[in-house]
């Protein structure tokens, strides 16, 4: 019986380290991510692991999820103007 449960936890263990290695290999963006405005523009800051956490405006789609991104080099910076513009200032 402690042969199968140090077994156990040896493949467990091992299992969690592979998927850490591989989680390190993925790229996060907003794309496809759900919108609560479709066919409208947005602002959204604080996606972690894009961006480093900078705003980043965002085109939502018929379906409710993000079809477009600009990524902006700052924090609490992007707006959406009248014109439907996303300018990061």
């Amino acid at each position: 019986m402690k042969f199968v449960s140090l077994t156990t936890m040896i493949l467990s263990a091992a299992v969690m380290a592979g998927v850490a290695i591989a989680s390190e290999n993925l790229t996060i963006n907003p794309m496809y991510l759900p919108c609560d405005n479709p066919n409208q523009v947005g602002c959204a800051t604080g996606l972690k692991g894009f961006n480093n956490g900078d705003d980043f405006g965002y085109g939502c789609g018929p379906t409710g999820q993000i079809i477009a991104y600009v990524p902006c080099d700052c924090k609490n910076c992007c707006v959406v103007e009248d014109n439907g513009n996303l300018p990061c200032s």
